[in-house]
């Protein structure tokens, strides 16, 4: 492939005469198709090998296409407790959905590192029912099954032990922290609207270097917790916030969510030679709004997703 390094020709006489170039952003940021980018991987992957997929809404829509193709998927969760049918609707696996560097790296200290669970970060939010801030989806539940559902979890993150490729999706800046637990969730108090009214959850809006060690520390977590030639796909998920904590117009909030992750995937991968970025945010993003997106501007639609992966494919699996 030609390599794509410029953007155009210009806007005056060289344009009137020539025309922006096939492989000019220009030309191919106005087809009206999906976007095509030039990628060069670090590393090549065979299809057989075993994936991994951690982090927010897009790191499950690729965990549901490389199913699709009937790839070895170790990250998907099956058995759990009845009382999570009504709520999940058979998505079992949407509940390892990670917003935050934070909270993906909370639970892999504690789930690799065999920190005592039974109980422990569960918030009782009404008497006898019982929420667990790391997880997605959920609402409460009564404290058995609470207290099954983390030991489910702990067996799914544990099989991150025996991947030979994890992918890591960053998806938002905006952290609530549990003062009385000591932990960041992954997502806003049950009850959020009054959240701020007391002392125990606090909001941060987390900034480059705090998302920078959080996203170091979790790198090499896996790789000493993981088989010693484990491959790490690094991307950004182009879902946007669906709502901002700030006090920010959504758009901005949003911008700078997107832009921080970003930049810490960009410097990451730099210094790893087993982590390489993969621009699936960059293909969403810059295609057309009405093929990227369903009409929330903000779900991805399915074609899209399967032009993602392919240009993953065509990148990075070898036959």
């Amino acid at each position: 492939m030609r390599k794509m390094n410029t953007w155009a020709r210009g806007l005056e006489s060289k344009y009137e005469t020539e025309g922006h170039a096939p492989h000019d952003a220009a030309t191919r940021l106005t087809t009206g198709d999906y976007l095509e980018v030039n990628h060069t991987p670090k590393f090549q992957l065979s299809k057989d090998m075993g994936f991994y997929m951690i982090g927010s809404c897009f790191a499950r829509e690729i965990e549901k296409a490389f199913l699709r193709e009937n790839r070895r998927v170790l990250s998907q969760i099956e058995d759990l407790p009845a009382a999570c049918d009504a709520q999940l609707n058979g998505d079992n696996s949407s509940i390892m959905t990670k917003f935050t560097t934070h909270s993906m790296l909370v639970e892999l200290e504690q789930c690799l590192n065999d920190v005592e669970l039974p109980g422990k970060g569960l918030i009782e939010a009404a008497p006898g029912q019982f929420f667990n801030p790391q997880l997605h989806r959920l609402r409460t539940l009564g404290y058995e099954d609470a207290v099954a559902v983390q030991e489910v979890v702990r067996s799914s993150v544990k099989r991150i032990q025996d991947a030979d490729v994890v992918f890591i999706t960053l998806g938002l800046t905006e952290v609530w922290w549990d003062d009385e637990l000591h932990v960041p969730m992954n997502v806003a108090p049950i009850h959020w609207k009054f959240a701020r009214e007391g002392n125990r959850f606090r909001f941060e809006n987390t900034d480059y270097a705090e998302n920078l060690k959080s996203v170091k520390t979790l790198i090499e977590l896996i790789r000493a917790k993981s088989r010693k030639d484990v491959k790490i796909i690094l991307t950004v998920s182009p879902v946007p916030l669906n709502r901002t904590f700030t006090d920010q117009d959504i758009i901005v909030a949003n911008s700078y969510s997107k832009s921080t992750l970003r930049t810490v995937a960009q410097e990451i991968q730099s210094e790893y030679d087993f982590v390489d970025y993969f621009p699936s945010y960059e293909l969403v993003t810059n295609s057309p709004q009405e093929k990227a997106w369903r009409h929330d501007i903000r779900h991805v639609q399915a074609d899209m997703v399967r032009h993602v992966i392919a240009t993953f494919t065509a990148n990075y699996i070898s036959d």
